[in-house]
């Protein structure tokens, strides 16, 4: 009986690229791939080649992606949840307000752990 296997090729925080490949038998084209989101938005596509791309989606979510074939008029399918990367921003802060204290620098210092967990809160 034929198989089929998912491989993840690349995912970012906008884009899940994939291919996927039939073991024991080769599958009828097409297949039949599909990109399902939480909130049950579906994307669907028949494609003759074994490999794809899904892009513009959401960074941080989870997606189902599935392959289908039909072998012997009995049909194949195997899927896979995968999460794209969240997206990472980066930042500074002038804090104003406050009197710099030299134990600031080292960050296992108990005045550093009080002072972060004041911003923290604060924020």
């Amino acid at each position: 009986p034929i198989t089929l296997s998912i491989q993840l090729q690349k995912v970012t925080s906008k884009m899940i690229q994939f291919s996927w490949k039939p073991q024991g038998g080769t599958g009828d084209s097409p297949y039949t791939v599909r990109l399902r989101g939480k909130s049950g938005q579906m994307e669907e596509r028949i494609l003759n080649e074994t490999s794809t791309a899904f892009e513009n989606l959401l960074s941080g979510h989870q997606y189902q992606i599935s392959v289908d074939v039909s072998t012997c008029s009995q049909k194949v399918s195997t899927s896979l949840t995968v999460q794209t990367a969240a997206e990472v921003y980066s930042g500074t802060t002038r804090i104003v307000n406050e009197i710099f204290k030299s134990e600031y620098e080292n960050k296992s210092s108990k005045e550093f752990k009080e002072f972060e967990k004041k911003f923290i809160m604060e924020v």
